[in-house]
């Protein structure tokens, strides 16, 4: 999704960065009790063993986490249709938005940078859960993966995202290893944050420039106010 940016005359040449990328799940929302409860109700209709924690799951393309848990291609179409039907009307909404992140948002807005949104979430699905929060407004591009696995890896959400934005020096921000290596595929600076889903000391073993505590720090690295 494209919307027309408005100019603004606070926007500066001297900042490292003029627009920064935002990862949705974990790093904007919560998305967490209601993706767990979507995973729980499809592994129960399709009688599967569940594993002992969904959260690892929260992220990456769920393809991936159902391919290491041992499904067939086969098995992971159903358990994808049902897991989407129950999230698209029930557990999407069961979301918040992280405590800092509104008053982020205005911030960067109001110092002139460009926003956008890279998820390895379906776009439709992201639409509908920042439509729900009134966030769609806020963000210039809008960029999600596709319902037939044409664009799922971050990576490739990523270069699409980057297309619609054209020329801009941009950061991105997320809260697991698929961020910061689909930033590295496109010479991007990630800013890596831990009050998402990443495991242990992930996102520092896979090279997130840096990794911070609250939302607040954005603003002085992408002004260029924090070394590396």
């Amino acid at each position: 999704m494209t919307i027309t940016p408005q100019p603004s005359p606070d926007a500066s040449l001297d900042r490292p960065y003029d627009t920064v990328i935002f990862d949705l799940d974990g790093t904007l929302s919560d998305s967490a009790p209601g993706i767990v409860a979507s995973l729980h109700h499809a592994y129960d209709m399709l009688g599967h063993p569940k594993p002992a924690d969904f959260v690892p799951f929260i992220g990456p393309p769920f393809e991936i986490a159902f391919r290491s848990e041992g499904f067939t291609e086969e098995q992971i179409v159903d358990l994808l249709g049902v897991y989407r039907e129950r999230y698209w009307n029930t557990g999407a909404f069961e979301n918040s938005i992280y405590p800092g992140i509104d008053d982020v948002l205005t911030q960067l807005a109001a110092q002139g940078y460009r926003l956008a949104i890279a998820t390895s979430k379906p776009e439709e699905t992201a639409l509908r859960i920042l439509e729900h929060f009134g966030y769609i407004e806020r963000f210039e591009i809008i960029g999600g993966a596709t319902f037939d696995a044409t664009r799922s890896t971050k990576s490739a959400v990523l270069d699409y995202v980057l297309g619609q934005l054209g020329p801009c020096r941009p950061i991105m921000i997320g809260d697991r290893h698929h961020d910061v290596e689909g930033a590295r595929e496109h010479g991007i600076d990630c800013i890596g944050v831990r009050w998402g889903y990443s495991l242990d000391d992930e996102l520092e073993r896979y090279g997130a420039r840096w990794v911070i505590d609250t939302p607040s720090e954005i603003l002085a690295i992408v002004a260029g106010r924090v070394p590396s």
